[in-house]
């Protein structure tokens, strides 16, 4: 094997690992790579696919890289590394259902295909290490037979498996967003950020999330966004209201003059009036709240965090894909009565202002619900290069 098979050295002390970035998205998690590392040791995406057009628009506007828009196949991938050249890591999201038909292995079940398609694609591409992301959820679909089996198959294919559930607030991500990574490495010892020695166990994974840690400080949502300037319904500003007034505002504005996006959804005046019924870190389906609702206004259905107001002294719930709809999920702004503007829902990702999404209003949306937080990429990939150095 060549030394230094696939890797592009600039000068004899700078070494960037070549990042294949599947199921790409908007490149939230190739962002935070690109972040990760020093001037001597990187990580550097050279090729990326995905499916959907919006995505690979924005993923072009803000890195120049053109992703393939054909979906993740063995034919994608393999033009992909045929085109740009070997790669040292392989990173992605597989979207996941979880199904799998009694008696029947859960990888060979259509509907999980996409986890398969992944897992081929490091067979062919021969990493050093891969990152796998998905839903927090993951560990128990099919009673935890699609964990084992994805585990099993990495590790036939060569790669020590390190799985870990994280709370993307512990790595300055201002949200509670809990997601389920697993890294593949092998050789060198990775550990998970946040870990100490002893941690790396024989287990499914690591449940991060219930770590206690004094020096664990999370940005919150005021910390996030209190700079921007108030909205009603609809409205859309492209100005800061103030000077930053914290640490992670001055970072996500520092190549930034003015605000994008920064576009409240509209309401009709009925949600707007329930809305100003719903104290902070309450929901209108709250039975104390509700009895407070006038009969006409109080909703008789919803989900559990339906109808939410989120606490502006803690880090915002989970961004979803419905981050600007009340009825389906936590997002009413803290002191104001509308759901978050696009620009709040970003900042929540931890994407920098000057982050531009392509697509309209919905498109939008969707991927910055979708999207695997910068700063959360930034954390593996700099444990990540631990190991690998």
């Amino acid at each position: 094997m060549q030394a230094n098979r696939g890797r592009t050295h600039k000068s004899l002390n700078e070494i960037r690992y070549r990042c294949l970035d599947l199921f790409a998205g908007c490149g939230g998690l190739s962002l935070g790579l690109s972040w990760a590392g020093t001037a001597q040791r990187r990580i550097h995406t050279i090729a990326a696919i995905d499916s959907w057009d919006a995505a690979c628009r924005t993923y072009n506007l803000n890195s120049g890289l053109s992703p393939k828009n054909t979906g993740v196949t063995t034919k994608s991938v393999s033009e992909a590394l045929t085109r740009s050249g070997d790669v040292e890591l392989v990173v992605g999201g597989p979207p996941c259902q979880g199904f799998s038909t009694s008696g029947r292995r859960a990888l060979d079940d259509r509907r999980n295909y996409l986890v398969k398609n992944f897992l081929d694609a490091v067979k062919l591409a021969e990493p050093k290490a891969f990152i796998f992301e998905n839903v927090s959820g993951f560990i128990t679909f099919q009673g935890g037979l699609l964990l084992r089996e994805v585990t099993e198959r990495a590790q036939d294919l060569g790669f020590r498996v390190h799985s870990a559930i994280v709370l993307s607030s512990r790595f300055g991500v201002p949200q509670r967003r809990r997601r389920f990574i697993m890294i593949g490495v092998k050789e060198g010892r990775f550990q998970f950020p946040g870990c100490i020695d002893g941690d790396q166990t024989d287990n499914p994974f690591l449940d991060l999330d219930q770590r206690t840690d004094d020096s664990f400080s999370p940005v919150t949502f005021d910390e996030a966004t209190n700079d921007l300037p108030r909205l009603l319904p609809g409205q859309q500003f492209d100005y800061y209201a103030h000077d930053p007034r914290s640490d992670y505002q001055s970072w996500a504005r520092a190549n930034s003059d003015t605000v994008l996006d920064h576009l409240a959804p509209r309401h009709s005046p009925r949600l707007v009036k329930l809305m100003s019924y719903i104290p902070q870190g309450a929901s209108a389906l709250d039975p104390d709240v509700s009895k407070r609702i006038p009969p006409s206004l109080r909703p008789t259905s919803g989900f559990p965090n339906s109808y939410a107001r989120i606490r502006a002294s803690q880090p915002s719930p989970t961004i979803t894909r419905n981050f600007t709809t009340p009825s389906s999920a936590n997002c009413i702004h803290p002191r104001q009565n509308r759901a978050l503007s696009l620009r709040e829902g970003a900042r929540c990702q931890s994407f920098p202002d000057s982050f531009q999404f392509h697509g309209t209003h919905s498109e939008k949306r969707l991927q910055i619900g979708n999207a695997v937080p910068p700063l959360l990429g930034k954390a593996l990939g700099d444990a990540l290069l631990e190991s690998l150095n």
